[in-house]
């Protein structure tokens, strides 16, 4: 066996890899129905302008309204039905990224009791990345919606009407691009902040349960001063995040405005004999107008992309949680026994341990030592080291177990004929209830050479540990056992 050396750090993610995770076959279908929609929507804008030109001309017939309720109402259904694959999308990109990291970090057994690894990161596994991939789906759903349709509008406008309507629009995207690109970094900064902010204010919420229901008034005291300190912090950071988008994106909205109706008065101008032209401009007015806030909200709405691109930087970066350096050293050697039978052996490193573990398939090893001696950091470094060839339970964890999640099996009597449920049953367990019935579930449903099993009788009576006892010792017939007994002390 190597030599047990730390683990290599894992290669940083991108928040492009991690947006690369949308990419799936309900997208392609969202963005074909977007385009659709569009096109549907510009279809309606010529057939507007046609429209003026019969009354123009004084051949207004019901045909032209009939069409363009047609197009129109056909853009409505088909942009609705593109909603289906976006939420699609969305789900896929998450369940695809609680796979990645799952697959990334399940060799890194040492973050498992690290308190600031985990206040940093759990966040971002209970709930701040699955609104992160929807924010970013539905902005870029609805940017596209804006774009798509902006750009056939205006081609459609300066075919049919004056090429100096498309250049105007033209000027207008311009330019609020390069606002974004002078703004970006000072945008992505005031966003990485708040997503920092809000999440240290989210994880102090995760201990709100134990503290005001214990009903003691000290702790409540304590929680509540730290929760009004990182509330009061969280609420500073979000109004500087925002401020900073919304004075650009109303800064945007006035130069968009100014240059399109600049665009229109020209024409107006220009055309101020053509009654054709002039009428197909009014007719387009509305269309004109919505398309003009169209730009504003296409200016918002990438402000907005900006923002949850920032805030998928902020989950790239938390996607491999740093392992502690000082972690090995918290394992003190020297004040551990690693009993096996009625053999006392001491080692003096990880090596050692592994050495010793491994001289034997089958059979208990028994960790005994002080507190504060490393006991469960040693198991836990071991599991790192061994990986998938171990089965590592601590209990003071909460792992996936099939009676936690309501598939709880089925008790037999002695023949192996199912019994009726009980109708006392009660609704849940007594935690040392919960560790027998685990300890069941591994016994019966685990296969690995090694079990790494920390104070597996924390929490169990005299009656209830001697059955656990009983299940040790079954794995200990097919299996290393390496454990921590909650009695076992030096």
């Amino acid at each position: 066996m190597p030599a047990t050396t730390s683990p290599v750090p894992a290669t940083p993610i991108t928040a492009l890899q991690l947006a690369r995770l949308m990419i799936c076959t309900p997208l392609f279908i969202m963005l074909g129905l977007m385009t659709i929609e569009a096109a549907l929507n510009a279809t309606t804008t010529y057939l507007v302008i046609q429209t003026g030109r019969d009354v123009a001309e004084g051949r207004f017939i019901i045909d032209d309204l009939m069409w363009i309720l047609a197009a129109q109402s056909a853009s409505y259904v088909v942009g609705a039905s593109s909603w289906i694959f976006a939420e699609r999308a969305g789900f896929l990109a998450y369940g695809r990224y609680m796979l990645r990291f799952a697959r990334d970090n399940r060799h890194h057994t040492q973050l498992l009791a690290d308190k600031d690894a985990r206040e940093q990161v759990e966040p971002f596994l209970t709930g701040e990345t699955f609104e992160v991939y929807f924010h970013l789906i539905y902005e870029i759903e609805g940017d596209l919606r804006i774009l798509l349709a902006l750009v056939l509008n205006v081609i459609v406008l300066g075919t049919q009407i004056d090429g100096s309507l498309p250049i105007a629009y033209a000027l207008v995207i311009a330019t609020l691009f390069l606002m974004q690109w002078l703004m970006r970094k000072r945008i992505a900064s005031a966003y990485l902040e708040n997503q920092r902010r809000n999440n240290r204010m989210t994880a102090q919420g995760y201990t709100a349960w134990d503290n005001v229901f214990s009903g003691n008034r000290y702790n409540l005291r304590l929680w509540t001063a730290g929760f009004k300190d990182r509330l009061r912090s969280g609420l500073a950071a979000q109004i500087r995040a925002i401020m900073t988008k919304e004075w650009l994106s109303a800064a945007s909205g006035v130069i968009s405005l100014a240059i399109v109706f600049a665009a229109m008065a020209w024409t107006a101008y220009r055309y101020a004999g053509d009654m054709t032209v002039l009428i197909a401009l009014a007719a387009t007015l509305p269309r004109q107008i919505e398309m003009t806030h169209d730009v504003h909200s296409f200016t918002s709405g990438w402000n907005d992309l900006l923002a949850q691109w920032t805030r998928l930087r902020g989950v790239a970066a938390n996607m491999h949680p740093p392992v502690d350096p000082g972690f090995d050293a918290r394992v003190k050697f020297d004040r551990l026994v690693l009993r096996e039978g009625a053999h006392a052996n001491t080692v003096a490193k990880l090596d050692d341990a592994m050495d010793l573990i491994l001289s034997q398939p089958t059979g208990r090893i028994n960790v005994r030592g002080p507190n504060g001696a490393g006991k469960s950091t040693l198991l836990a470094r071991l599991k790192s080291v061994v990986k998938t060839r171990a089965y590592y339970w601590p209990t003071a964890d909460r792992l996936a177990f099939q009676f936690a999640q309501g598939q709880d099996e089925v008790e037999t009597d002695e023949d192996g004929e199912p019994l009726p449920p009980s109708e006392t049953k009660k609704a849940g367990f007594s935690s040392g209830e919960r560790q027998l019935r685990a300890l069941r579930e591994i016994v019966r449903y685990t296969d690995a050479p090694i079990y790494l099993l920390d104070e597996w009788d924390a929490n169990l009576d005299p009656s209830n540990r001697a059955a656990a006892d009983a299940l040790v010792e079954e794995l200990a017939r097919r299996a290393r056992v390496v454990e921590i007994s909650h009695r076992d002390r030096i």
